[in-house]
């Protein structure tokens, strides 16, 4: 539901069409009752020329405690609002965009006369109030609706077809559950007959029925946040693409479906190109996380899925959602909170900016004990040159701008046990006036040069050569292990064994000894290239210490092979590399600079990088620091090495 119409009628290039279009307002909405139940759904008109003018009629319906009347909600993308077509609404001539347009004719030529609700014509985009009113109801309007149609436009570029490959994929999946015998019943989807071209630049064999597919999923209409909720709370959902229909399964079987689709029990059959099965699994990763919370809105009420309810669902959900837009950014929060129940009154009005509705869910964050630490999205931006960025000096740096995208998707997994600063209740800070946070925190290095190369385009040679094999002592790393070792946990997330810990990356573990021998034969080359071919012994030494190479690298495990690149490219995601005064390395956000200081704060999970501004600091993000991840600072603290103190963050 996009609620940012109004302000998009003001670009039309014409004040007089901008005018006609208010007084086309005024007459066709009345005030709707002041019950918070009520709201319009419009009489959509038969015809039988799929060319004729749409004519459509409003009525006022109630929806507590059930529906007055049986009606199908639309879900849709307004695209391009300066392109309108006039429509008929109680009989008055109104405009709306041209792919709600094309919506109606095509629901109206399939369905004939229909009761829908529509939000660009139902809701009365330049009522303030009303359309306040109106959010508070969409989760009752989209799980209260008959059936929900998700209209992804016109067949153009192959769109049809490629809704008839998905339900054609799903219909095989759930028919023939066992192994891989859903895809040999579409032999159609195992040929290489096309390509894709990466981000990269590289040309890939493909299949083409895929990438129709793969186009279709990636239009305007997924990228909407308001698309979450209305295809998670309905149970009945069809997908329309010109004349071409889909009906989603109901949510067990979906998820079930999707799962089985992304993930083979004996492994990529070999009459299945690697290419191909890697585009099938990027066609179904957006579905996935659609069946994933479908399936845990059904079951929310499950001891298990508790943590998707409230704030605490909203944390886990933006997570996930980067790739969601809206044009009003509010939305970014208004969108979610009929599918999370959120306690947030919405609030369009001139009034309420976008740093307080930001600064409200960041409250609300720090009152729940079970929601994910809100300082794991927030700091400093990369990206704050953008036009989209929330910059700080409106907002307080450890509040998160819910339009950016964040890398704290593939952090939150790399420290599921750590805690750096052990404490009952979650993050102990306190708001002061309304803005800054005030708490406990160890003040515990400095960051003393960053690495120029960062993300994926930093590899195991750009740290391993920091190392010169003949300062011996810069081998050796704070905890006691050796900076190679610190290195490969730094690259894949674990602990240095200084402490005991269920994570699966120890020192001493059969997967870390084939990271080691994996990171050696990645930097092999580039340090022959560079200290001379004899100096390799020097260097298996320096790795592997007096035993020396005891796998043969060819003999790695494909599994591990194959965790080794997806961990180490999760972990460097949209990250910079730092190395601080007391020698400890770790991974920060792309704005992490030298001088910034790396701190523990109480009930934190992960140490966090601060900027001192003054008196007090601002928020950059949390980072990965190898031995200070599982209350190592405390013990410091215990032996008198640092101290306790009271900070603020703004």
């Amino acid at each position: 539901m996009e609620l940012s119409y109004d302000s998009s009628i003001e670009q039309t290039s014409k004040s007089t069409q901008a005018s006609d279009r208010v007084r086309a307002c005024h007459s066709v909405y009345e005030q709707l009752p002041v019950d918070k139940s009520r709201t319009r759904v419009l009489l959509l008109h038969s015809d039988s020329s799929n060319e004729a003018l749409v004519s459509c009629s409003l009525e006022v319906m109630t929806l507590d405690p059930e529906p007055s009347r049986a009606y199908t909600a639309l879900s849709y993308v307004w695209g391009d609002a300066s392109i309108t077509e006039n429509i008929a609404v109680n009989g008055v001539t109104f405009a709306v965009t041209s792919n709600l347009a094309s919506a109606l004719r095509q629901i109206r030529k399939s369905y004939g006369e229909v009761l829908l609700w529509a939000d660009a014509i139902c809701v009365n985009q330049r009522d303030i109030p009303e359309r306040n009113q109106q959010v508070l109801l969409m989760r009752n309007i989209y799980s209260r609706a008959e059936r929900v149609i998700g209209w992804l436009g016109p067949d153009d570029n192959g769109g049809s077809q490629a809704l008839k490959t998905l339900d054609a994929l799903f219909r095989n999946a759930i028919r023939y559950p066992d192994n891989f015998e859903w895809a040999r019943r579409m032999p159609e989807l195992l040929t290489v007959n096309g390509t894709f071209t990466t981000d990269s630049g590289t040309n890939l064999e493909s299949n083409d029925r895929l990438e129709k597919l793969q186009r279709l999923l990636r239009s305007p209409f997924w990228k909407r946040i308001w698309i979450v909720q209305e295809l998670v709370l309905p149970l009945n959902l069809r997908l329309l693409c010109g004349e071409e229909f889909m009906d989603i399964p109901e949510p067990v079987s979906f998820y079930n479906t999707v799962i089985k689709l992304t993930k083979l029990s004996g492994g990529r059959p070999a009459s299945l190109p690697l290419n191909v099965w890697m585009r099938l699994n990027e066609c179904i990763a957006l579905l996935r996380l659609l069946a994933a919370l479908r399936f845990r809105h059904l079951h929310q009420e499950h001891q298990v899925y508790r943590f998707w309810k409230g704030i605490s669902g909203f944390l886990r959900a933006r997570v996930a959602l980067e790739f969601h837009e809206s044009s009003d950014p509010r939305d970014h929060v208004y969108g979610l909170s009929g599918l999370f129940e959120l306690d947030i009154i919405p609030d369009y009005g001139a009034n309420m900016t976008v740093a307080d509705v930001y600064l409200e869910v960041a409250q609300h964050c720090l009152r729940t004990e079970e929601a994910l630490d809100v300082l794991c999205l927030a700091g400093t931006r990369h990206s704050c040159n953008g036009p989209d960025c929330l910059t700080h000096r409106v907002s307080p740096s450890w509040v998160p701008d819910w339009r950016l995208s964040t890398p704290a998707r593939f952090r939150l997994p790399r420290y599921p046990q750590s805690h750096a600063f052990p404490s009952n209740g979650g993050l102990q800070m306190q708001v002061i006036d309304h803005k800054w946070l005030r708490g406990s925190a160890v003040v515990w290095d400095t960051v003393s040069r960053t690495e120029y190369k960062t993300g994926w385009d930093l590899g195991e040679w750009d740290l391993a050569e920091d190392i010169d094999i003949e300062k011996t002592g810069d081998r050796a790393y704070p905890s006691g292990i050796s900076r190679f070792k610190a290195m490969i946990i730094l690259w894949h997330g674990g602990y240095d064994g200084s402490k005991t810990s269920i994570c699966d990356l120890q020192p001493d573990s059969e997967l870390f000894r084939s990271y080691e021998v994996i990171f050696y034969a990645m930097i092999a080359k580039p340090w022959a290239n560079k200290h001379g071919q004899p100096e390799i012994p020097r260097l298996i030494r320096c790795m592997f210490g007096l035993n020396g190479l005891t796998i043969v690298p060819n003999a790695i495990p494909n599994r591990h092979r194959e965790s080794y690149n997806a961990r180490s490219r999760q972990l460097r995601y949209d990250m910079r590399c730092f190395h601080t005064e007391r020698k400890y390395i770790g991974l920060g956000p792309l704005a992490t600079e030298a001088g910034d200081i790396v701190c523990i704060l109480e009930g934190h999970k992960a140490p966090v990088l601060l900027r001192r501004r003054g008196s007090h600091y601002t928020f950059v993000g949390d980072c990965d620091v190898v031995g200070v991840m599982n209350g190592e600072v405390l013990e410091a603290v215990k032996r008198g090495e640092a101290e306790i103190t009271e900070i603020e963050i703004r």
